[in-house]
């Protein structure tokens, strides 16, 4: 069973020697009766005593400790260095998409050149009369036999 909230507050008081003789006294009975207590009152105090070694104890740094660390501090950029270096990552990054819309744009204009992009095609563009005329002219063809159902493009001949 885990300690009351009454009993650690009378077992931090224990520790902290705040209490008389006869609270101390029935704090002792009390103890001698509870072993979960025991154990609460022994990992307060091991958690005490660490405290205390870590307050008491000075750890020494080693030996050329602070020449490393200045000596690793000269070693650093200026901040005058910083903000030149930089300044030359913005002109790279600005040389950098420069060079990227100079090639688009040469590649556009080979496109263009070549092109590509020209309004004129190679279409056959007529008139609708004159497309109503060769319809009826093929149509007459066929009909004298003279042109195969097929056409030209799937594999039929034309006889003149």
């Amino acid at each position: 069973m885990n300690p009351s909230r009454d009993d650690l507050q009378n077992l931090h008081r224990f520790l902290d020697g705040e209490l008389d003789a006869a609270a101390a006294a029935a704090f002792r009975t009390r103890l001698a009766a509870a072993p979960d207590l025991r154990r609460q009152l022994a990992a307060e105090r091991a958690l005490r005593d660490g405290f205390v070694a870590a307050r008491g104890g000075v750890v020494a740094a080693p030996t050329g400790f602070t020449a490393d660390v200045l000596a690793a501090v000269r070693r650093l950029p200026s901040r005058d260095q910083l903000e030149q270096q930089e300044v030359a990552d913005r002109v790279v990054r600005l040389c950098r998409r420069l060079l990227l819309a100079a090639a688009v744009l040469f590649g556009v204009g080979l496109v263009w050149h070549g092109g590509l992009f020209d309004a004129q095609t190679d279409k056959l563009e007529a008139a609708p009369d004159e497309i109503h005329r060769e319809m009826e002219r093929l149509d007459a063809l066929i009909l004298e036999g003279a042109l195969d159902r097929g056409g030209p493009d799937r594999g039929g001949s034309e006889r003149r």
